[in-house]
């Protein structure tokens, strides 16, 4: 009975307790009435706007019908406030001629660098009802302009269509072609020149980003780190399966590229322009040298061809690609010579770079003129525009991490939750709350980057491989391994249980059987 008592005391006192334990999976303690609560739909961001008019009627005019516009929009809320000019500025303004220079002067009284806050100026000589530049500051021509202003606001300024599509679950035009949100980025120019025996190209590619490339996102370093790179690559030919059209121009024929068949041109360029080379997403640059034998290659829409200075496309998510034609002249030359137009190609990157990014293509609206950019450096309120549009993308994005772990967790019950995927949980839930209060209350630099850590904080917690520790030996195996070893020693100790507890009673074990 006492070797019983033995077996009982270290199988099943001791054993199961044990066994049970260490074979437990670990997990800490994590907010999931929180992060059930969250909803997405919910997350609106407060703008500044400031009306400055010569009378009170007019502003009061103005504000009204703006603040009637934006009344349905609940992802985009704007604090109207109404201010008289000046009588200096009023009549500074109705005494210069060109708008740059009024800007200046508007720059002088009022602070254009705050983001967030923009500024709608009454001013008489105008040209258009609305005129919009570069800086945080709109111009209006009296209360008749008010409709324009309103439409100017809702779909250059503000695009709360846009916004809406950061945080819904079905993503826009916009968001299917613009880089999905990140700390930062590898912009890379390729150079692809499939036959460098047969033609010569004079072109400086780093120079060419630093100045070009460079200065332009220097303005965005509030949203993201930029890291620039430039590459040569040499022999990579494409066939694109181009047919030659007869023309008018000074080859006297043009080679016809479709445009379904370029996007396999990416592949190649895939295979050959080790890009991966970071966890950080790289946005590809590449100009394709074209060879003087199927120069000028044009590319053809529905059998249209793309009227453009530059033959160029764009892929969504991914980059874009320039066709550099050489002129007749430079392939007739016994040793052909090729110099890009470097303003005109550098200039077609930045304007894939800028959709790339989230920067929206404008439309045109009557009664309205938008100034066109000067230099590549993109405008003041185009940054704020951004601004909005990645913090309430990235708002989202975490809050649906959070929610498909959550879940996960949920149905698989062997996902080892540790200490340190605990703590980016956690911290992606503060964030996620912080960057929501900070939206509302208009503090949009500090709601970015709480949003940025929250999303940051998300994905890691999400893609932390220590998740995966378990999944390989599921529940079922486990009882599969563990049965088969201790059943056969289990039966004999539950079947001794009952005599060993009589036993402990002092009771008689066994009772001789009577005649």
């Amino acid at each position: 009975m006492w070797a019983s008592a033995s077996f009982v005391g270290v199988l099943i006192i001791i054993g199961l307790p044990l066994w049970w334990k260490t074979t437990e999976v670990y997990r800490v303690t994590l907010p999931y009435d929180k992060i059930s609560a969250f909803d997405t739909q919910s997350h609106a961001i407060t703008s500044e706007l400031i009306v400055l008019a010569n009378d009170a009627h007019t502003a009061a005019e103005v504000a009204g019908l703006i603040e009637k516009t934006f009344m349905d929009s609940d992802v985009l809320k704007l604090k109207i406030t109404k201010r008289l000019l000046s009588e200096q500025l009023h009549r500074t303004l109705d005494s210069v001629a060109d708008e740059q220079e009024a800007v200046e002067e508007v720059g002088a009284v009022l602070d254009l660098k705050e983001h967030n806050k923009l500024y709608v100026v009454q001013r008489g000589p105008l040209f258009k009802d609305v005129w919009v530049g570069g800086e945080r500051v709109v111009f209006f021509r009296d209360a008749k302009a008010a409709e324009t202003l309103a439409k100017v606001l809702k779909q250059w300024i503000y695009e709360p269509s846009v916004l809406e599509g950061a945080r819904s679950d079905t993503a826009d035009s916009t968001r299917r072609v613009r880089f999905p949100p990140g700390p930062g980025y590898h912009v890379v120019l390729s150079v692809v020149h499939p036959r460098p025996q047969d033609l010569k190209v004079e072109f400086q590619a780093g120079d060419a980003m630093e100045d070009y490339i460079g200065s332009s996102v220097d303005e965005l370093e509030v949203l993201h780190n930029f890291t620039l790179k430039s590459q040569w690559l040499y022999l990579l030919n494409f066939d694109f399966q181009a047919k030659e059209v007869k023309d008018g121009s000074e080859w006297g024929r043009h080679w016809a590229a479709r445009e379904e068949k370029l996007q396999q041109l990416l592949t190649r360029l895939e295979a050959r322009a080790a890009t991966h080379v970071s966890e950080r997403p790289a946005l590809n640059l590449a100009l394709y040298v074209v060879p003087c034998d199927r120069a000028p290659l044009a590319i053809y829409q529905h059998d249209k061809k793309v009227s453009a200075p530059v033959q160029a496309f764009i892929s969504p998510k991914w980059g874009g690609v320039v066709f550099g034609n050489p002129t007749a002249a430079d392939c007739r030359q016994e040793s052909p010579v090729w110099k890009p137009p470097v303003k005109l190609i550098m200039g077609t990157f930045i304007a894939q770079l800028r959709e790339l990014l989230g920067i929206t293509d404008k439309s045109n609206i009557e009664g309205a003129y938008l100034e066109p950019l000067r230099s590549v450096i993109p405008r003041r309120w185009e940054v704020d525009s951004l601004l909005r549009i990645r913090s309430l993308e990235q708002i989202t994005s975490a809050e649906r991490t959070l929610q498909s772990l959550a879940q996960l967790l949920g149905e698989i019950s062997n996902i080892v939750i540790n200490d340190e995927v605990g703590a980016s949980i956690n911290a992606a839930v503060e964030a996620i709350s912080q960057a929501g209060d900070l939206a509302i209350k208009g503090d949009l630099v500090e709601a970015y980057r709480k949003s940025q850590t929250a999303f940051l904080a998300a994905e890691t917690a999400f893609m932390e491989p220590s998740l995966l520790a378990l999944l390989y030996f599921p529940d079922d195996q486990k009882y599969a391994i563990y049965i088969p070893l201790f059943l056969p020693i289990m039966f004999p100790v539950v079947l001794s249980l009952k005599n060993l507890l009589m036993w402990l009673r002092g009771k008689p074990v066994h009772k001789e059987k009577m005649d």
